[in-house]
């Protein structure tokens, strides 16, 4: 049993939560480009799909990012940005999750 808090400020939340249900971010270091992931989406703690649009980057102080492509994310104008987004916020779709197509 895992014994998970809410990352919102606003929120004091405690979750438990058995194994089964907990996914360990971390260890994923090969991605390539077109490939289908979730990644926490900027300034939130939700994961979205995403299609990787350049593989993975190291920075100044070791942290690595990749940059993606969200789905449904078009501005005003219906213009989708890039964004990057921390390896350490990145996992691989979780076996049985359904797939949009984009």
């Amino acid at each position: 049993m895992f014994k998970l808090s809410d990352e919102d400020t606003e929120s004091n939340k405690i979750f438990h939560l058995p194994e089964s249900q907990v996914v360990i971010l971390g260890g994923l270091e090969r991605l390539s480009k077109g490939d289908i992931i979730y990644a926490v989406y900027p300034d939130t703690t939700s994961f979205y799909q995403a299609t990787v649009v350049q593989v993975p980057r190291k920075v100044s102080g070791g942290s690595s990012f990749v940059t993606v492509h969200f789905i449904d994310d078009g501005d005003e104008h219906g213009i989708t940005h890039d964004k990057a987004v921390l390896m350490k916020h990145v996992m691989r779709v979780p076996y049985g999750a359904t797939i949009v197509n984009t």
